[in-house]
This record gives C-alpha cells, sequence and structure tokens, in this order.
C-alpha cells in the first residue's frame, strides 16, 4: 500500500509515477486522424494533423506518441510526463525507431510552456487522477496555448458509471487494512464472499481483469475523481473552451443504451447537454473521450457535403443495420484499407449501384453511419497489403517495443499483446530470416501457437506494413 503522505512529506501521486510505470499503451481515440473529423462534423475546421504541432500531456513511455510520429514526420510532437522513469523509455524507443520530430520532458504541466500555439493536445487518462487545481491548470493550458483551430482531446471517468464502484474500492481497501498482501488478493477475497447474483460480482471481476499495475493508477489511485459531463462542460467553458463531442463520433451516443431509450430521452430533455447527461445516467456510463475547441473557434452547423467527400471510410463491426446495403457493400470490398468517400461514390456511380438512390442520400448515410459506429470516419485514407511477406520483418520500434515488453502498436493505432514466448518469434522478425525459419522456431519455442494463422494476424493488423 501507498505510504502514508502526512507522516513521509512526499505527495502520493508524485510517489506513485516515480516509483512504478503506467502500462504502455496506445490510445486509438486519441488518434488525430479520428478526432480531426470528429471536430469537422463538428463544424471546426481544424488542421491535417500531417502538417501540425501536437502534444500529448500524460505521455507515460511514449507509445501513444511515437507511432503518430512516424506516421505523420512532417508534423511537430512533444510528450510531457511527470513520471522521469517513463520519459526515459520514451527517450528509448523514439531513438530505437529513429524519430527526429518528437521529443519527450519530465516535466510538471504548471511548469511548461509548449513555445507556441498547439493543434493538437491530448490528455488521455490524466483529468480523473490529479488533484482540482491540477485539473483547471489543463483547461488553462488548453485555453492559452490551443491555436484558433485547433482541439484538445481529454478523457475523464463519468460519476454515474463509477458510483457503483466506490462501495467495492472500500471494500477491497478494508481488506487491505486487515491483512490482504496486495489489491489482487484483497479483491480475489471479496469475490469469494460475494453472492452470484450480486451487482458487485461484475465490477470486481473487471477489477481483476485489468490487473495489479492499471489497478494502482486506476480504481486504486491516490485520487479517483469522476465528474458528471455537465461539470466538465461548465468547467471548460470558465477557462474559454467549447465541447465539441466526443473524440470518436459513434461515442456520442452511450454503448448499450437502446436508441429508442435514445429517442424517449430526446424528448424529456430538450436541452442538448442536459441530454447528454441523462443518457450518461441511463446507459451508467463510466467513461468519455471528448473534443474541445477554444471558445472564439469558429465553427458552422455540421459539414458541408464537399468536405464530407474529402474523408475516407471504413466498415467497423456493429450491431446497426445500415440503411442500404450497396454502400455497405462497395466500402466493404476494400477491407482492411480505408479510402476516400469520394472514391466510394465513383466507383457506386460505374457500377451504376446508385439507382434509385441520390448522392446527396449516400452521403447522408455516410453521416449516420459515423455517428451510428458502423463507418469509422478518418481524415485519410489508409491502404496495406495483407499478404504476409516471405521475409517478414518489424520495424525498428516494434521490434524495440517487444524487447521492452510492450505491446505493438497496429496500423489503426490499436495496442496488440501476445502471450508467452510468442514475443521471441516477433523479436527474431527482423528480416533476415524466411517464413520457414522462423516457423522452426516457433515450433521450438511455442509450439502451441498456430503460426500461419498468427502471421496472417499481424499481416492483417499492418504490422508489416
Amino acid at each position: 500500500m501507498p505510504r502514508d503522505a502526512s507522516m513521509t512529506g512526499i505527495d502520493p501521486l508524485q510517489e506513485l509515477y516515480e516509483t512504478r510505470v503506467y502500462p504502455a499503451m496506445s490510445h486509438p481515440l486519441t488518434d488525430p486522424a479520428v478526432s480531426a473529423v470528429a471536430a469537422r462534423l463538428g463544424g471546426l475546421s481544424v488542421p491535417h494533423p500531417a502538417a501540425a504541432r501536437i502534444l500529448e500531456i500524460g505521455c507515460c513511455s511514449g507509445l501513444n506518441l511515437i507511432p503518430l510520429a512516424m506516421r505523420w514526420p512532417a508534423s511537430r510532437f512533444v510528450g510531457i510526463d511527470l513520471s522521469g522513469p517513463s520519459i526515459r523509455t520514451a527517450r528509448r524507443l523514439a531513438s530505437a525507431a529513429g524519430v527526429t520530430n518528437i521529443e519527450f520532458h519530465a516535466v510538471d504541466l504548471r511548469e511548461f510552456d509548449p513555445g507556441g500555439e498547439v493543434d493538437f493536445i491530448i490528455a488521455h487518462g490524466f483529468f480523473s487522477w490529479v488533484p482540482d487545481e491540477v485539473k483547471a491548470a489543463l483547461f488553462a493550458f488548453c485555453g492559452r496555448h490551443l491555436a484558433p483551430d485547433g482541439i484538445a482531446t481529454l478523457s475523464f471517468n463519468l460519476e454515474c458509471g463509477w458510483r457503483p464502484r466506490f462501495p467495492v474500492i472500500g471494500k477491497v481497501r478494508a481488506i487491505l487494512q486487515a491483512g490482504a498482501e496486495d489489491e489482487m488478493s484483497a479483491l480475489a477475497i471479496l469475490r469469494s464472499v460475494t453472492a452470484a447474483d450480486s451487482p458487485e460480482l461484475p465490477i470486481i471481476d473487471d477489477m481483476l481483469a485489468k490487473g495489479p499495475a492499471i489497478l494502482a493508477f486506476d480504481d486504486f489511485g491516490p485520487i479517483n475523481d469522476p465528474w458528471p459531463l455537465d461539470q466538465f462542460v461548465h468547467a471548460a467553458a470558465a477557462a474559454d473552451l467549447r465541447w465539441l463531442g466526443e473524440s470518436h463520433p459513434a461515442n456520442n451516443l452511450p454503448p448499450g443504451l437502446d436508441p429508442q431509450a435514445f429517442h424517449d430521452l430526446r424528448h424529456r430533455f430538450p436541452d442538448p447537454l442536459a441530454l447528454q447527461v441523462a443518457a450518461d445516467e441511463a446507459s451508467r456510463r463510466t467513461f468519455r473521450s471528448g473534443i474541445l475547441c477554444r471558445s472564439d473557434a469558429l465553427t458552422k452547423v455540421g459539414i458541408s457535403p464537399e468536405r464530407l467527400l474529402e474523408v475516407s471510410v471504413r466498415i467497423l463491426p456493429c450491431a446497426a443495420t445500415p440503411p442500404d446495403a450497396r454502400l455497405l457493400e462497395t466500402i466493404a470490398s476494400y477491407a482492411p484499407a480505408c479510402i476516400p468517400l469520394r472514391e466510394v461514390m465513383e466507383v457506386m456511380e460505374g457500377l451504376e449501384m446508385m439507382e434509385g438512390i441520390g448522392r446527396g442520400e449516400v452521403i447522408g448515410q455516410v453521416y449516420h453511419g459515423i455517428y451510428g459506429g458502423w463507418i469509422e470516419g478518418r481524415i485519410e485514407p489508409v491502404r496495406y497489403g495483407v499478404e504476409v511477406p516471405e521475409w517478414p520483418e518489424l520495424n525498428g520500434f516494434r521490434r524495440e517495443c517487444v524487447r521492452q515488453g510492450m505491446p505493438l502498436v497496429d496500423i489503426w493505432h490499436r495496442p496488440c499483446s501476445f502471450p508467452g514466448r510468442h514475443d521471441e518469434v516477433l523479436a527474431a522478425m527482423d528480416g533476415t530470416r524466411d517464413r520457414a525459419a522462423l516457423r522452426l522456431l516457433a515450433e521450438r519455442i511455442c509450439p502451441e501457437l498456430a503460426f500461419e494463422a498468427w502471421l496472417r494476424h499481424l499481416a492483417g493488423r499492418g504490422m508489416f506494413a
């Protein structure tokens, strides 16, 4: 357990970040390729991240920021974090990747000057775990340093979803006080005495699934301060910032909330902010990742059809049923690529698939598909082959992540972890061994691995791209 700060005189938050390292991971909800589209759908002409200044606050070991810097070499990236060990790791990873357009600083946000306006500010997993004065400093920082058309992607925990978790946290702390070795042991004890039909059982299982490394910073962090959305929006407004919506547009409707229930709430709560708060409560939502812009930013209502044609699209697995299968089939035919909507329209017109529907109707379907979660809109296309190369090779950054025991970040900015000794096979993918040699290595090290299917999985996620 953390030492009592009143006895040691040490800030428990700073002690945590100096003595333990938050598990490295990338955060797809912070990807500017997606959040830029969300901002444009919200009416803001945000810059293209390929030529921008991008700052991450609470960057940890750089696994979120470095792949973005590799993707957009003409942009400038800065990561800051309170943890010296994490920043040292980030610098090593950037050096191994040969990335020169990024820098990392071990510094408190309140003491950092970015030296100019920033187009994209990212603060993921930061807001809910810092004191109120740091929250206020974060809002003030964004208000001072965002470019006129820039956005800040800030994530935070929601009070309504975390409300039922706090009694469980209290019980675990009591078991720790009674002599349990650590949080995982205390959770196991609590689970053993919790009734099978208790609503706390899924919460306990969720905590156990997180594992000790994340729990120390998350549920059992020195500070864990979830807010309702309206409190967050009003505090941001006090710093001259405006809420534009979720960084991933589909999340504006809380996952798991029935569309009919949302429709009924809309009649009861005509105010948009009140509606969102009510939807959070109805779904017991635990988390949001929103985008803010300056309050004086010039915005228009929605996005013009011509601007939407510039967006690239791909199909996402979703329970929602698209209104017209022709659009779905055309986009899906390019999978796994993400291609410009303009190309989709040209193909549909060339194949005479738009008989009976107009361009405006198809564009409207795309708009609703992005918000409905069955289409992902990205600021630029993503094209890559899914064939497994004869001489599989991971780039230097991914090989360094393997050596550090970190997840690999795929082409969609999603983290991917591997079990057991699979890392030893990944580390051998340096371009000097062909598939046959790697197969023999895999058979010797981890014979349970379905090697060829595994290679196809890696290729499908763009690991060799």
